[in-house]
């Protein structure tokens, strides 16, 4: 799944947001940076940096990297400090927002671990491989030998077998569920 680059950064602003609910640093963190009472502490900064140094494929940070890192998150806490200020927290829209992206993140959770717990219950086997490439062999004249292919069709019906078996499950959690519509209400929204 892709993601644009406006929702990686809210999901780093969220992520920053929510490691600056602390205002004293822990027991078993060094301060790297205070600004007004809250404390930027080593073990949550170190995170932040590795997650950003891995997105930008960054090998080695030097001190100058580690230095432009913090001064960015320095002024990401001033800003989130004055938008505390003025209530913006509070607002619907950023309740709103905040709602959509932990519901969104829950729901992709759920799908990865069912799909890693699905993974390990698929099998492809060489027959399935083998009758896809006839398959394909009956409309595409210029193919491949079969010993090139193997590994991709293998992955590619995998993936199929994967897809229905999560689609299938989350039919049984629909079927499972008790829902009630009240289309009278749903005919009158306008």
């Amino acid at each position: 799944m892709k993601y644009s680059t406006w929702t990686t950064t809210l999901t780093v602003a969220l992520f920053m947001l929510l490691n600056s609910c602390g205002k004293e640093p822990s027991q078993q963190s060094k301060p790297l940076a205070k600004v007004n009472n809250y404390v930027i502490e080593e073990n949550n900064f170190r995170r932040e940096l590795a997650a950003s140094a891995y997105f930008h494929d960054i090998k080695g940070l030097s001190y100058e990297d580690k230095r432009k890192f913090l001064d960015s998150r320095i002024r990401k806490e001033i800003l989130i400090q004055q938008a505390t200020k003025l209530g913006l927290d509070r607002e619907e829209t950023f309740r709103q927002a905040i709602e959509r992206y932990w519901e969104q993140t829950l729901i992709s959770s759920l799908l990865q671990r069912k799909s890693a717990e699905l993974e390990k219950e698929v099998i492809v086997t060489s027959d399935e491989v083998e009758k896809r490439y006839l398959e394909m062999k009956k409309t595409e004249a210029k193919l491949p030998p079969l010993a090139e292919m193997k590994e991709e069709l293998a992955r590619e019906i995998r993936e199929e077998k994967k897809t229905s078996a999560l689609e299938a499950w989350m039919k049984g959690l629909q079927d499972r569920a008790e829902v009630v519509v009240y289309e009278d209400n749903l005919r009158a929204l306008q």
